[in-house]
């Protein structure tokens, strides 16, 4: 059975997706003078991941149903995941290189958002039975 929350998953990772992408774009086609470096890294960064957003989301809109229990198992392992990502974001955001602390801000604003996603989609995983 399909789980109807998985559309809303999907729509939403996909919002996300463009979101990041056409602010990174927006980002990047007006630097800004003070921490240059930085920024750019910072908006370079957040155009990957919602590149890559972007295609888990189409990659969801191909695929065939999927049982709620799949859809659990697979949210709880990417709550695992973004939390690695924040640990990862919080640890290149303290390096000494502008490029990097770009790096680790976008990827820190990623995690976090992703695992407020994917906890909230969870949660609904579970109230739908």
């Amino acid at each position: 059975m399909e789980p109807p929350i998985l559309l809303n998953l999907t729509i939403g990772l996909i919002a996300w997706a463009f979101l990041s992408m056409g602010a990174a774009v927006a980002g990047l086609y007006f630097p800004t003078r003070a921490n240059a470096e930085c920024w750019r890294g910072f908006w370079f960064m957040n155009a990957i991941w919602g590149l890559i957003d972007g295609l888990i989301g189409w990659a969801n809109l191909l695929t065939g149903p999927v049982e709620i229990d799949f859809l659990r198992k697979v949210l709880t392992i990417n709550s695992g995941l973004d939390l690695a990502y924040i640990t990862t974001g919080i640890i290149l955001a303290t390096r000494q290189k502008p490029l990097l602390k770009g790096f680790g801000w976008a990827i820190l604003l990623q995690g976090l958002f992703l695992l407020v996603f994917d906890l909230v989609f969870l949660a609904l995983a579970y109230r739908a039975g």
